[in-house]
């Protein structure tokens, strides 16, 4: 009996370990000036209160009248407009029904306090501090739904309202068939900007034409996540796998020279800037395209919507591509519901629909500067007759998934391929070479 009690004591002694490490994790940090939470009662007008995360004991039991809600800053948004734009459409929804109390709290996306962290330890130990309704990056869906942290929407959502998703959205929410989060926003689309002052005709649609002419010059990030998105896009056109039979991640060899050899051509011709290969981030690529360095700058939508930009003579068309434009590559953020009560479920269900509903998701996503994932909202946008909404309506038919994370081992590879070749330290086929080895590696 000695013997059997001795790991029934460690197992205990993990358990509660586990719970405190996790008690500890939750416990109030000191007030400060950053709201962190938001109270919405009934009847009245929603605010941020400066108020700590998790004001609900650790030892409370689930409210089956309270709806909580956890958003990462990116969604709440960086400033009072935005804000006010969603709480004002929560509390409506609170208002119709007043025998609800909502609490919405900021949460990040990643990390030992990202929302999955939380979802996932505070599922074991302290279900009653997890939110009903959370909001998260689609290449999040997958891990939520194999660990079981969120359900399926697919029998409780309006079938009509998933129609007016566009292609990619879709595909986003769909995981093995199964409809997983509702997707509300695109992001990070990718395109051309150019100055019509200078560049007065339509740009090509094909990368060999649109590089051999002296007076165009591109800048982008070569050296960030955009140099490793564009090379993923030429691969895709060029018919290149990124998976083989056993679902195992590849890059093919010849796809990836002739994606390489693009670039290649691109600075042999002094098309792409040189400043390029040092660049990280948009807001770099964006300062040289306004310095008059470029003429054009690839760049993303939801970052061109937050920058100043009318009285500029600005001009907007596709990637090139071998044969034709590139197709554009997406991530978005969805809807998934994260609480294993049926009744509270619905309710959720019930706010989500409310809040993608054509108006309201236009409203919101034209003040966040996110591009809507429901066509329906994006015809409000359309009334604006701004000549980047006519611009972006059709690529965001034409858009599709990202296919792999951002973070994945194949965009690193992708990522130090092309600063090679943009560079010049390497050719297109040592440096494809190099990249296929190292993938496999």
């Amino acid at each position: 009996m000695r013997r059997n009690l001795i790991p029934f004591f460690f197992i205990i002694t993990a358990v509660f370990l586990s719970a405190c490490d996790l008690v500890s994790e939750l416990q109030p940090n000191p007030p400060t000036e950053t709201p962190t939470s938001i109270a919405v009662t009934p009847g009245a007008t929603a605010e941020l209160v400066s108020t700590p995360d998790f004001d609900i004991p650790v030892s409370a039991t689930a409210q089956p009248d309270r709806l909580i809600i956890w958003l990462p800053p990116q969604i709440v948004g960086p400033n009072d407009a935005t804000t006010n734009v969603l709480l004002e459409q929560i509390n409506t929804f609170n208002n119709a029904n007043p025998e609800l109390s909502i609490r919405v709290e900021q949460k990040t996306v990643s990390g030992q306090g990202g929302i999955l962290s939380y979802l996932r330890t505070g599922s074991v130990v302290a279900p009653a501090i997890l939110p009903d309704l959370v909001a998260i990056p689609v290449d999040m869906l997958s891990t939520a739904a194999t660990d079981n942290l969120i359900y399926p929407l697919t029998e409780m959502v309006d079938t009509t309202g998933l129609e007016q998703l566009y292609p990619a959205a879709s595909e986003m929410g769909q995981i093995e068939s199964q409809l997983m989060g509702y997707p509300f926003a695109l992001t990070d689309l990718p395109h051309l900007v150019y100055d019509n002052s200078v560049l007065t005709t339509t740009l090509p649609l094909t990368w060999q034409q649109l590089i051999v002419d002296e007076n165009r010059n591109m800048v982008f990030a070569a050296d960030g996540t955009d140099g490793a998105t564009l090379a993923l896009q030429f691969y895709l056109d060029a018919g290149g796998n990124l998976f083989n039979a056993d679902g195992l991640p590849i890059l093919e060899l010849e796809p990836l020279i002739v994606t390489l050899e693009q670039l290649e051509m691109g600075r042999e011709t002094g098309f792409l800037n040189p400043a390029s290969s040092n660049l990280t981030a948009y807001n770099q690529t964006w300062q040289l395209f306004l310095s008059g360095e470029s003429n054009i700058v690839r760049t993303s939508a939801n970052y061109y919507l937050n920058q100043e930009t009318t009285e500029l003579p600005l001009g907007f068309t596709v990637t090139a591509g071998i044969d034709r434009p590139l197709t554009p590559l997406v991530n978005g953020w969805a809807w998934a519901v994260s609480t294993s009560d049926p009744a509270k479920r619905l309710l959720a269900v019930e706010l989500i629909e409310e809040l993608v509903a054509p108006e309201n998701l236009a409203a919101w996503t034209f003040d966040s500067k996110m591009l809507p994932a429901r066509r329906d909202a994006f015809a409000f946008w359309q009334q604006s007759e701004d000549p980047f909404v006519n611009f972006i309506s059709p690529e965001l038919e034409r858009a599709r998934p990202m296919p792999v994370s951002i973070n994945s081992k194949t965009m690193t590879v992708l990522g130090d391929a092309v600063f090679q070749v943009v560079s010049g330290s390497k050719t297109a086929q040592e440096a494809a070479t190099e990249a296929v080895n190292a993938l496999q590696s």
